[in-house]
């Protein structure tokens, strides 16, 4: 059948008014089983698909969500991205993404006035950095959630607890009776890697610790093994690794073994984010997952709810991450016994 296939035909078809074939599409409760089922077999044999502009016109909705997106290249706004994607199709939207170069206020606003004059029903902005600036200038009626913002912002969030993820890394190396632990931050205008940092910052002090000089990184393994080298470079003595992302572990890793370290037998290290190689490193790397599918569906959730309930109060819904134990973290190595000189 031709792709030009019109709801005219689906009517003639199924012997219904073109009228009562629209109810079918957007789902109206007043039509009879029996003729629902004849319509819905017109249009599978005739591969109608029904035209986004006309359902739109019926229901007052675009059926499209737009999503802002910064840092894609990275593993975590991929996977962000790509659920989110994922649970607009299951609600019958679709979705137009504007990625940026640089997270910057004038860029991302532009970025909502393209995507306004899509009219889309609503946006999932992805705010890795400061989005206070951003909400303030947004100035649009549409409505919208943040994704990964700070819970002093203005509106919906929806995040993944990125301190309380450091945390349970730094707490877990130091049940293991780590004391000199190290951590290798992302870049610091990310607020997932502030966050992160804090984290850490805020364990060794609440266990009477002190937290060792921030070395830092771009995300990249690259950065990881430079990080790394420039720590053991540096003098500082430790016995343990919290890094920003598993990439950088990786790289971390790495420059570990290049000086003779082994890992974990002379140093523990703990990713985050639980990519798919975690479990593949050698040795297979402990780390903080983020259940991105969650944060995904939970984010189009609370979307479709502003947008359905336009004058509801905004509110921060916040993901506890979960520690992955695997083989590079161990107990703290024993300090070699001094043995008596011979004759003593």
């Amino acid at each position: 059948m031709s792709q030009n296939v019109t709801i005219h035909d689906v009517a003639q078809q199924s012997g219904v008014s073109y009228q009562t074939v629209s109810r079918v599409i957007n789902d109206h409760p007043s039509v009879a089983a029996k003729t629902r089922a004849r319509v819905q077999e017109a249009i599978s044999q005739l591969n109608y698909r029904p035209s986004l502009l006309a359902k739109s016109l019926s229901t007052r909705r675009s059926m499209l969500l737009g999503v802002v997106a910064y840092g894609t290249e990275q593993y975590g706004p991929s996977q962000l991205v790509q659920n989110v994607e994922r649970s607009a199709r299951a609600h019958d939207y679709e979705v137009l993404l504007v990625t940026l170069r640089e997270f910057e206020e004038e860029a991302l606003l532009a970025a909502v006035a393209r995507l306004g004059q899509f009219g889309v029903d609503g946006l999932v902005l992805l705010a890795p950095y400061d989005a206070h600036a951003v909400v303030r200038g947004l100035g649009t009626q549409v409505p919208f959630i943040l994704v990964d913002a700070t819970e002093d912002v203005d509106g919906t969030t929806v995040s993944i607890d990125q301190a309380g993820g450091a945390a349970i890394a730094t707490e877990h190396l130091i049940g293991l009776g780590h004391r000199a632990i190290l951590h290798i931050s992302g870049p610091r205008e990310w607020s997932d890697a502030e966050l992160r940092y804090q984290g850490y910052v805020q364990t060794m002090t609440r266990r009477g610790l002190t937290p060792l000089a921030r070395v830092e990184g771009d995300w990249s393994p690259a950065s990881g093994f430079a990080a790394a080298r420039r720590a053991l470079g540096s003098g500082v003595a430790f016995t343990a690794l919290t890094v920003g992302n598993d990439q950088m572990a990786l790289g971390a890793i790495a420059a570990l073994r290049a000086a003779g370290l082994s890992v974990p037998g002379d140093v523990s290290v703990v990713g985050f984010d639980d990519i798919p190689e975690a479990a593949y490193f050698d040795p297979p790397l402990t780390t903080v997952a983020q259940d991105f599918g969650l944060l995904g569906r939970k984010s189009l959730e609370e979307l479709l709810r502003r947008i359905a309930e336009p004058a509801s109060r905004g509110r921060h819904v916040i993901f506890q991450p979960q520690l992955i134990l695997r083989g590079s973290t161990r107990p703290v190595p024993e300090p070699e016994p001094e043995h008596p000189a011979p004759g003593s």
